[in-house]
């Protein structure tokens, strides 16, 4: 990572966040989320904004290169109810050309001042990404709320066998539901501390791992984590209630 990577990220993240309050897309029953990892981690988002929909902003700054955007936006478009692309200007014509048709664009002409250039479209959620988006538990909830019954020690697999027979709009708002209950709690941190000391510095309370945060939050730990690529049926990945996660091993 080039010298002075996370802080131009943090001000294009901050920009963003500043944009989306400003224009009032954020109210009570929103969610700003920092860092977001889907399809089995192997993408994070950098900007998600669950609202009525759920927005993914992937940033480029300064000091970033475009050759994983095409791979990230592919995954990013069937996750994503919109998706807009952040760029520093010199990236302007650049991202242009690598954008599909529907992804937005904004261009950040001057340090933390941002200016859409392309409006994204919506493109609605499908079963397998909506599905992805759900943990067992938010998958079991939302089964018994529809009348399933003797769901309690079904396996996950099982679990989405029986949701896929609900219409895709309902998995879509299941979904959303659960990305918000999900991050709620980090992001009323993050709403405290912007008010105390301003976007920029508050940002990283967006990520997940402060949602027990109930004591000062003025010096939160920061951990660059690598995405990966984990098959479905990698012997130590299992199903805990706020996600997949790695198994620990045990020492001989």
């Amino acid at each position: 990572m080039m010298v002075g990577a996370p802080r131009a990220e943090t001000r294009i993240k901050a920009a963003v966040i500043d944009r989306l309050l400003d224009g009032r897309y954020v109210d009570a029953n929103s969610v700003l989320i920092s860092e977001m990892t889907v399809a089995n981690w192997t993408r994070r988002a950098d900007i998600v904004l669950a609202n009525g929909k759920l927005w993914g902003f992937e940033i480029k700054s300064e000091v970033d290169r475009l050759s994983r955007l095409p791979g990230q936006l592919a995954t990013f478009a069937t996750h994503f109810e919109k998706l807009v692309v952040v760029v520093a200007a010199r990236f302007e014509e650049q991202a242009k050309k690598l954008i599909p048709d529907g992804v937005g664009l904004w261009v950040e002409e001057e340090p933390g001042q941002l200016k859409e250039r392309i409006r994204p479209k919506v493109m609605p959620l499908k079963t397998d990404p909506a599905l992805s988006l759900m943990t067992a538990t938010d998958l079991r909830s939302f089964l018994a709320c529809n009348g399933v019954k003797q769901i309690k020690d079904a396996p996950r697999a099982a679990l989405e066998n029986i949701a896929r027979g609900f219409p895709v709009a309902d998995l879509a708002n299941a979904a959303r539901d659960a990305v918000k209950r999900r991050y709620r709690r980090s992001h009323q941190v993050f709403v405290e501390q912007q008010a105390r000391v301003g976007t920029f510095d508050a940002v990283q309370a967006l990520r997940r791992f402060n949602r027990t945060t109930v004591a000062s939050t003025d010096h939160v730990p920061q951990f660059d984590l690598p995405e990966l690529d984990l098959a479905e049926d990698h012997p130590l990945l299992v199903q805990a209630p706020a996600g997949r996660v790695l198994k620990r091993r045990r020492r001989a």
